[in-house]
């Protein structure tokens, strides 16, 4: 059997494998609070997090799967040795896929942002050495793990302040959600339709202009806004503590910011699987390292569907600790916390950055809890996280080494 075609049906089984434990790791990130507060239950979770990662990763993927494959380490390093680019590639999905799997078998949220770059950098290092590392570009992405969490915090925060203090302080909470529930729909929909439009369909060829997008967005946030004030309207105030009902009349609201945030957890975090994939497919198609390739459908697809696949597998298992132990989650903290979250990576994922989704998320549900005050964070649990996101880099970095000299030995 021609050599080529083994390493690329290797390379197609680690990519999945690396997407199937995405997707059980990190769907506690966009799911775990609508589950803890009520408003979703597991297996409807479980299956909104599936279609949306899907959608996600094969509309706006593209954008974060060029910085993991060629941004990190100069592909020009391997221009007279190719095969050891691929190898490397193959080594860095598969030891931060392990890494990501040993966390999830703990129940540990890790970054597999972290884990990937840990990765490419660690066969990196042992390849071509600190000169053939792309620096900048590295510290391009570490900064972004501080702003991401920082921005994305600020967001959740302010959000749930608004929210506590015009309606939830209110004499009349009910008749306040009503008039201000629409607009937080309306700007989820306005969002998440120009993330997709702005340059989002450029594998489609469908180039619209900025202020084409920006005003076809409108259109569209002022569909959520009506259908979110339609929803709200319809529900009926009952005899019980107006406070609850205002809460129950979130759920749409966390459900729709839910999916807003599964959509854009398969547009970044995608690249982590499939990026070093969409390399080696470039170099066993054309026999060289090229600066700039075309990522295919089926590698976007399969990269989607993956996660997809490991949110249905192992996906309850993190999303106990996200959703339960940091801080107590009703519909409007769940809501805030998810909103901050997809903004903050949908912004990212547009620029190109390979944030953290992990570490946004956890931040967004700190950043909810402290509008509460200190004490309503399990610090206790927070210390066990924080462990674990400092080991991931070098933990995924030394499985990289170790498969990459394992290839190097079965390949040559």
């Amino acid at each position: 059997m021609d050599v080529s075609l083994v390493i690329l049906f290797v390379a197609v089984l680690v990519g999945l494998y690396s997407a199937i434990n995405i997707g059980a790791n990190d769907v506690a990130n966009s799911m775990a609070t609508s589950v803890a507060s009520g408003a979703l239950t597991i297996k409807k979770a479980l299956f909104v997090a599936a279609i949306c990662n899907i959608l996600g990763a094969v509309l706006v993927g593209t954008y974060v799967v060029n910085t993991i494959r060629k941004g990190l380490v100069d592909p020009l390093q391997f221009s007279d040795t190719p095969n050891l680019f691929m190898y490397g590639m193959l080594a860095s999905v598969l030891g931060s896929a392990l890494w990501v799997n040993i966390a999830t078998y703990f129940k540990l949220p890790v970054s597999t942002t972290h884990s990937i770059i840990g990765g490419v950098l660690g066969f990196g290092l042992v390849s071509v050495g600190f000169a053939g590392i792309h620096w900048n570009v590295v510290l391009f992405v570490v900064l972004s793990w501080i702003f991401s969490p920082v921005f994305g915090g600020v967001i959740s925060f302010s959000i749930f302040s608004i929210i506590k203090k015009f309606i939830l302080s209110s004499p009349e909470p009910i008749e306040k959600t009503r008039k201000i529930g629409p607009f937080f729909s309306g700007s989820v929909g306005f969002i998440l339709s120009l993330a997709i439009i702005f340059k989002g369909l450029k594998n489609y060829h469908l180039n619209i202009p900025p202020l084409e997008a920006f005003l076809i967005s409108l259109l569209v946030g002022a569909a959520f806004f009506f259908a979110g004030h339609l929803l709200i309207r319809r529900y009926k105030e009952k005899d019980t503590d107006p406070y609850y009902q205002v809460e129950k009349m979130a759920n749409p609201l966390q459900i729709l910011s839910a999916s807003f945030q599964a959509f854009s957890h398969g547009a970044n975090d995608v690249a982590n699987a499939i990026g070093p994939v969409a390399a080696i497919f470039a170099i066993l198609h054309t026999h060289q390292v090229e600066m700039k390739v075309f990522v295919p459908f089926w590698i976007l697809l399969m990269g989607g569907g993956g996660i997809a696949f490991g949110v249905y597998m192992w996906g309850y298992r993190v999303m106990e600790t996200v959703g339960k132990k940091i801080t107590a989650i009703t519909p409007t903290r769940g809501f805030s916390a998810e909103f901050g979250t997809a903004t903050t990576v949908l912004i990212c994922s547009r620029l190109g950055m390979p944030v953290s989704t992990t570490h946004v998320a956890i931040g967004n549900i700190i950043g909810v809890g402290l509008a509460r005050g200190i004490s309503a964070i399990n610090l206790g649990v927070l210390k066990k996280i924080f462990s674990a996101w400092v080991i991931s880099l070098p933990a995924a970095g030394l499985f990289s080494v170790a498969f990459y000299r394992i290839f190097i030995f079965l390949f040559g």
